[in-house]
């Protein structure tokens, strides 16, 4: 568990630059570059899971998926119906939706399905009462580590001596030592690269699943909606 000034210090004692020869500022924005490489190379990490919970309402269609829970969702991965009768919403794809509920057929009833078109999650067929939907996802992350020095950066402890590394990298690059400077770049692709491998790699208890909490697509979509209404 670290923070930037937690980090920073080490940062200070291998580089040994002081705040006139390193800013703060320019430690901050390295940290942040690193942080943003690893990022970047998985749209999955297990520490950006989070459950969300949303209520339909009546006769409303489209729902923004910034407008659920506190906004930071990037990627929804199931939805779940948690009334009474409720079920697991089946993912579909937009065209599809809409050809089948259009006019005399878009009748409000029971969601089965939905659909992802930019930022907008669409339900099928649109409410007709309040449900209360439970959203499984992935999050965006969060910078306010970068600048709160209280707060630990937003990923897995395994990567944060990483970001330290390429927070030095940078700092030698910028004293135009080149040798030094690519020496931390390689200790940081290792320590990301073993952190990664070791995050990522299925649980051991059983098979891997890929996409894990991936999502089902479906055609059946009309007999299972004709289900509920025989």
């Amino acid at each position: 568990m670290s923070t930037v000034s937690d980090l920073t210090i080490i940062v200070r004692d291998i580089t040994d630059l002081d705040s006139v020869d390193l800013p703060l500022s320019l430690i901050q924005q390295y940290m942040k570059d690193g942080f943003q490489r690893i990022i970047n190379l998985e749209r999955r990490w297990p520490f950006l899971q989070e459950t969300y919970s949303m209520n339909t309402v009546v006769n409303q269609r489209e729902y923004p998926i910034s407008g659920i829970g506190s906004g930071d969702l990037r990627e929804v991965i199931s939805m779940v119906d948690n009334s009474t009768s409720g079920n697991r919403l089946t993912l579909t794809s937009t065209d599809y939706a809409e050809a089948m509920w259009n006019g005399s057929l878009d009748t409000p009833s029971r969601p089965l399905h939905y659909t992802l078109w930019g930022d907008t999650i669409s339900l099928y067929p649109k409410p007709d009462a309040v449900y209360p939907i439970t959203v499984r996802g992935y999050r965006k992350p969060s910078y306010t580590w970068v600048t709160n020095n209280s707060l630990e950066i937003d990923c897995d402890d395994r990567f944060h001596l990483a970001i330290a590394y390429y927070a030095i990298s940078q700092s030698y690059k910028r004293q135009e030592d080149n040798e030094m400077s690519a020496m931390y770049k390689q200790s940081f692709d290792e320590a990301v690269s073993l952190a990664r491998r070791e995050i990522m790699r299925p649980d051991s208890h059983r098979p891997m699943v890929l996409s894990k909490g991936a999502t089902r697509f479906s055609e059946k979509f009309w007999l299972e909606s004709l289900g509920r209404t025989l």
